[in-house]
């Protein structure tokens, strides 16, 4: 019997590229904890949507990859646009 991948393996992806993502867009992780955090949240958030909306890329390599990238980069983004309104 073939297992397939969980979710959970996408959410860890996502986190850890979230990590990379904050790091290379905007320094260090201990000066820009909430771009941490908002990065974490916008991977958590892209990884529910591919698997709400696309559950068979669950276990795909790249585009859960691209998932973490661009939902934490989307995080981000929007955590600077709530700022930029305030």
């Amino acid at each position: 019997m073939v297992q397939r991948p969980v979710m959970s393996d996408l959410l860890v992806s996502a986190i850890l590229t979230a990590f990379t993502m904050v790091r290379l867009l905007r320094g260090p992780w201990l000066r820009n904890p909430q771009y941490l955090a908002s990065g974490i949240v916008g991977a958590i958030v892209g990884a529910l949507l591919l698997h709400g909306f696309w559950p068979a890329a669950d276990d795909d390599f790249i585009v859960g990859g691209l998932t973490g990238i661009f939902g934490s980069w989307a995080g981000m983004v929007l955590f600077d646009a709530i700022l930029g309104m305030a």
